[in-house]
């Protein structure tokens, strides 16, 4: 039972939290002018991060624990797309954290608040991790489909 329900369940669930966090991100973002705003995203993007991590994990469970099996994924080319695009997003959210921690320190240290083009830039970098997880959503439902595999 945990590897046919449980573990889809909490995969679907982290993607739902991972994908609410970055949502939540860009509203932060688009009120960012203000402290408190400043304030929850580093911790937004944390949980973020946790969730990330957790579709990740239960990812790699569902390919050896799941009914396919993971002979099925490995020789996937849309699964090997999917898992690259993921990681790539991960590595792109690695600026908006860094510059998440670097605003609030800088609010508590002296009060100053992000400028304008660096929320925007950031905005677009939230925007572009979303867009990954729509078509990595896409590339996972060809994958379970069938699409990708050896002819």
């Amino acid at each position: 039972m945990a590897s046919t329900v449980a573990l889809p369940w909490l995969h679907y669930l982290a993607v739902w939290m991972m994908t609410g966090a970055a949502v939540t991100e860009l509203y932060l973002l688009k009120i960012g002018g203000t402290p408190d705003a400043v304030r929850l995203l580093p911790r937004v993007d944390r949980l973020y991060g946790i969730m990330a991590a957790l579709v990740f994990i239960t990812g790699l469970a569902r390919v050896w624990h799941g009914a396919k099996g993971a002979d099925y994924y490995w020789h996937n080319g849309l699964f090997h797309g999917m898992v690259g695009l993921f990681v790539l997003a991960a590595l792109l959210s690695l600026l908006p954290t860094v510059r998440f921690i670097r605003w609030r320190r800088a609010l508590e240290a002296s009060g100053a608040l992000p400028a304008e083009t660096e929320l925007r830039s950031t905005r677009v970098l939230v925007h572009v991790q979303l867009t990954a997880i729509a078509v990595i959503t896409l590339l996972i439902v060809l994958v379970a489909r069938g699409y990708g595999g050896p002819a």
